[in-house]
This record gives C-alpha cells, structure tokens and sequence, in this order.
C-alpha cells in the first residue's frame, strides 16, 4: 500500500512540472482511435500519466490544447475529467468521438453537438412482486444532484453544452453528413434493441448513446468549467448496424476545426 501511495505521489509531482498553465483547452477521447489526428496535429506534445489516465499537451491551430485518453465509462471519464480540471485548469472542456444512434432522424456520419446531456442508465422503479416480470413503463428517469458552486445541491436531468463552444461548432462544416444540435445520452451499456433503443429515445429524449459525455459533463458542471459533448454516429440500428470505427477519426478531425475557430 505505501509502495502504491508513494508511486502515484511521485507521478502527480512529476506531472505537475509538466502542468499547463490556466487556458487550456481539454480535449477528450475514450479510445486512442478517436485521438489520432488530435495528438498527430499536437506540436511541442509532451505525455504524461496520472495513475491510470494519459493526457498529451501541446498546441494545436495556435492553441494550448491537452488531450486526454479517457478510457470507456462513466469510472473512466469522472475520474479523467476531474484529473485533467485538477492538473490543467484548462478554460473548457470537449469530450468528442464515436456515438450509437436513438434518434432514427439520425444517419450515419452525421453529428450531435451536445446542447444538453443525458444519463439514460439513472431510473427508479416502482415495487413488483416475484414473478412479476420487468415492465419498463414503470421506469421513470432519476436526476443527478450536484452541489456546483459548494452551495446547496442542484439537480440536474441533465448536463447543459456550453453556448459558446456550440455556436462556434455549430459553424464547422461537416464534409460526411449533417451537424445537429441535441441530447447526447451515456450509460455503460451498448443497446442493439431497437424497441428499447426507441423508449431510450421516448423516456429520456436522448438522440444518441455513448459511454462518457455525461459523466465528463457532470464532474465539469461541478467544478465549473465549461462543456461540450461532440459525437459523431458510426452506427445505427434501424439502417446501418455495423459500427465504423473509422468515425472515431471523423469526428476528431472536425474537432480540430472547431478548436480553431474558438
């Protein structure tokens, strides 16, 4: 135990000497190939390691940018996110990559700039007896309670999108499909089920799901820092099930676009 305690105080030291001054722009990803472009187009990158989470500083279009490597889930992404606000103070902060569609107005390629995110996997149920079975309809969404600003709890049924960062998004061209505003869902699961997929869709107006913006929007929401949420859909049940990760590398590229224009 003091072995371990001693390590991860010497990387927190050593990542100090590392640490970006106030300004930073945070850029998010949960796996390295919705970081790509992001850490090729990084230049002076220098990497550093907190614990069990990576992050690469530099600057990118004349910008100080920090790229973070999330890893999948809502564990993974809290604990990135605060790590990154702690270590970086940075002035804002975008989680961006792969996305499942909710929303069957939805395409392929097509992007969701989060004007608000959702936790579709928070619900409470109403009691029902053994034998009973499980009946959705008595699922009702759970709001998550934040005391951003350390005052009394806030609740929250879901993480706003910064309106600056989603104006300038908004302004971003993309090449491969459509660019929406909308209601980026995250929970850890991955659903194929189309009638669950559409009550997701009904019950929590979510338009997409992935693994991460809305724990990262949370913990951003708490420690004040504005968020974004950027995803593109590289797969949709109804039309083209098959996930394409190469989305992971759209969408970083338009990210780069959208740090340069704000």
């Amino acid at each position: 135990m003091e072995r371990r305690a001693f390590l991860f105080s010497a990387a927190v030291t050593a990542a100090a000497a590392l640490r970006v001054k106030g300004g930073a722009l945070l850029v998010q990803g949960a796996v390295d190939g919705e970081l790509g472009p992001l850490l090729e187009r990084l230049d002076g990158k220098k990497e550093q390691r907190i614990a069990a989470w990576s992050f690469w500083s530099g600057r990118l279009g004349g910008k100080q940018v920090v790229v973070s490597r999330t890893d999948v889930g809502p564990v993974n992404a809290a604990a990135a996110t605060a790590l990154g606000i702690r270590e970086f103070q940075p002035s804002a902060v975008i989680n961006q990559g792969t996305a499942g569609g909710h929303n069957r107005a939805l395409k392929l390629w097509d992007i969701v700039l989060g004007e608000k995110t959702t936790d579709y996997a928070a619900f409470k149920a109403d009691h029902a007896g053994t034998g009973a079975g499980t009946d959705t309809a008595l699922w009702r969404p759970v709001p998550h309670k934040i005391r951003a600003g350390g005052g009394e709890a806030r609740t929250f049924d879901s993480f706003p999108g910064d309106p600056r960062l989603l104006a300038a998004a908004e302004k971003v061209a993309n090449p491969r499909g459509k660019v929406v505003r909308g209601n980026i869902g995250s929970a850890y699961q991955y659903n194929r089920q189309l009638d669950h997929i559409d009550w997701l869709h009904r019950t929590y107006g979510t338009d997409s799901e992935d693994m991460e913006s809305a724990y990262a929007a949370g913990v951003a929401v708490g420690m004040g820092v504005p968020f974004l949420a950027i995803r593109m859909i590289s797969d949709t049940e109804w039309e083209h099930p098959t996930f394409e990760r190469i989305a992971g590398q759209h969408c970083a590229e338009f990210v780069i676009e959208v740090i340069q224009s704000v």
